[in-house]
């Protein structure tokens, strides 16, 4: 799964985890406690959702505002129904304007920085609500002298590993974003990752005539390698990393080569639409599944 949707998925199930929390427990908040908590969840969703959307549609930032004013707006309403009006209007409208916020900074930033800002902005929000959650917790302290520490918000070591799990997940994800830099030249940027032994993604679109930069990134315990069957109709842009091509040129075959926790990265652009596939050349590695496709539109 694209890693964009993948974070809009952890959205979607820490806020509905979050939300359930909450409401089980919203006798013992007041309408201050509320406002605050909806507005601090309205904000972050708004900046994680309009920074996303911002990326993926770059160059139309109707759309990008839309989708982030949306859904970002539609998480503080339905956390603030059961709480309060005050904090429904507030959580709503402090995810309408944090989804506008995310989105133009998700169309003025290019692709590259995207990653890093989404990375901080996903590992205070999941912070953020594991605080809002002790601290709720702690304030009801109906039947904690009940309770076992081991699977509860109580635990110290839980808020650790949650974190940890949040950061090891995300720095596996495959992002693939268009960004437009100076000059009006569209650059479509994907993030590969070759595990023991797949690619994550294994397949991706492209368009013609667009130069699209790809960085591999060895995430296994071997050396991994890309190689792209042009066809004779994939042309190596002048901007890419030589040293890592081992000497191609405009017509060969792409081909990228990283060791155990490298990167290598290349800009290529294909002139024919179709279907092209790339393959690890490490003997063994393709007839283990190392495989992947590019269709071009």
């Amino acid at each position: 799964m694209n890693g964009t949707y993948q974070v809009l998925a952890y959205i979607g199930l820490s806020f509905g985890w979050f939300t359930w929390f909450v409401w089980k427990r919203k006798k013992h908040l007041d309408h201050m406690h509320g406002m605050i908590i909806g507005m601090a969840i309205g904000m972050m969703v708004g900046l994680m959702t309009g920074l996303l959307f911002g990326a993926v549609y770059q160059g139309d930032l109707y759309t990008s505002t839309m989708w982030g004013m949306i859904l970002a707006g539609s998480v503080g309403f339905l956390f603030g129904i059961p709480l309060s009006i005050l904090c429904t209007i507030e959580g709503t409208f402090s995810g309408i304007m944090a989804g506008m916020m995310g989105a133009m900074l998700g169309e003025m930033l290019p692709a590259d920085k995207v990653v890093p800002l989404l990375f901080l902005f996903v590992m205070l929000y999941t912070a953020s609500l594991l605080i809002f959650a002790k601290l709720i917790e702690t304030k009801g302290k109906e039947n904690r002298e009940e309770k076992k520490w081991v699977f509860t918000i109580h635990n110290p070591m839980l808020p650790a590993v949650l974190l940890t799990g949040a950061f090891i997940w995300y720095q596996s994800l495959p992002f693939s974003f268009q960004f437009t830099e100076k000059g009006e030249t569209t650059l479509e940027v994907v993030n590969l990752v070759a595990v023991d032994f797949s690619y994550k993604p294994n397949e991706f679109v492209i368009k013609k005539d667009i130069p699209i930069k790809v960085t591999l990134k060895n995430g296994g315990n071997v050396e991994h390698d890309f190689e792209l069957v042009s066809n004779k109709h994939i042309v190596i842009q002048p901007t890419s990393d030589y040293a890592s091509q081992h000497e191609n040129t405009a017509a060969k075959k792409v081909h990228l080569h990283a060791k155990p926790g490298g990167t290598a990265t290349v800009v290529f652009m294909a002139t024919a639409t179709g279907t092209y596939q790339f393959y690890c050349t490490i003997p063994g590695h393709k007839e283990s599944g190392m495989v992947g496709s590019i269709t071009v539109l």
